[in-house]
C-alpha cells in the first residue's frame, strides 16, 4: 500500500469516526464562510461537488446560489480520469445518478469551463495547511485545478486539517481553505 493510500485510509476512518452532530454544525459554519467569501458574492458561477456521504454539505449552497441568480455546475462525464461541468437545470431530486453513485447534471445540461471571476468549490478527504488536498485517488480534480483559471476554494472540515498531505508532482493546491472555523489563505 502507498504512503497515500494508507493515509487515505486513515482519513477516511477519523471521518467515520465524527459524530453527526459535529458534522451538522461544521456543515453550517461551512456554508456560512463559503457565503461570506468576497469570491463567492461576485462570482456569477459557482463550480462544485454535489456532496455525498459525510463530505461536507454543498446542497444547501446549490439553493443559495438559485435563490440569488447564481448559475451552478457540477461534474459530469467522468471519464478516463477526465472531468467535465455541466449547469444544473434542474433540481438535485432530478438529477440522474452518475458512474460513481453521486447525482449528476442531465445528459442534455450545457457544458461550462470555468473562467476568472467564477467560484470553484473543492472537496478532499482532507487539506493540510499549504492547501493541498487528499482525494478519493481518481485524479480527476487534479487535472481540472492544474489549468482552471477561476478561484479555488476548498471545503474541509476542521478536525480533517492536517500539518501535511502526502503529494506529488501533479497534485494542485487550492487559493483558500474554508472550514467551519475559519477561511485560509496564503
Amino acid at each position: 500500500m502507498t504512503e497515500k493510500n494508507a493515509f487515505r485510509a486513515e482519513i477516511k476512518a477519523r471521518t467515520a469516526n465524527l459524530s453527526l452532530v459535529y458534522l451538522t454544525d461544521s456543515d453550517r459554519g461551512i456554508l456560512q464562510n463559503v457565503l461570506a467569501l468576497p469570491e463567492f458574492q461576485s462570482a456569477p458561477r459557482v463550480f462544485l461537488y454535489i456532496s455525498f456521504g459525510r463530505e461536507p454539505d454543498t446542497r444547501a449552497l446549490i439553493e443559495k446560489c438559485a435563490a440569488l441568480g447564481k448559475s451552478v455546475a457540477a461534474p459530469t462525464n467522468l471519464r478516463e480520469g477526465h472531468m467535465d461541468f455541466a449547469l444544473l437545470t434542474r433540481p438535485l431530486t432530478e438529477l440522474p445518478s452518475g458512474v460513481y453513485g453521486i447525482p449528476e447534471p442531465t445528459p442534455e445540461a450545457p457544458l461550462v469551463t470555468p473562467e476568472k471571476g467564477d467560484l470553484v468549490l473543492v472537496p478532499g478527504l482532507c487539506f493540510d495547511k499549504s492547501f493541498f488536498r487528499l482525494g478519493r485517488g481518481g485524479g480527476y480534480y487534479d487535472r481540472f485545478l492544474a489549468t482552471c483559471p477561476a478561484f479555488k476554494a476548498g471545503l474541509c472540515r476542521e478536525a480533517l486539517v492536517v500539518k501535511a498531505v502526502p503529494r506529488e508532482t501533479h497534485d494542485a493546491r487550492v487559493d483558500c481553505l474554508v472550514t467551519e472555523q475559519k477561511t485560509a489563505r496564503p
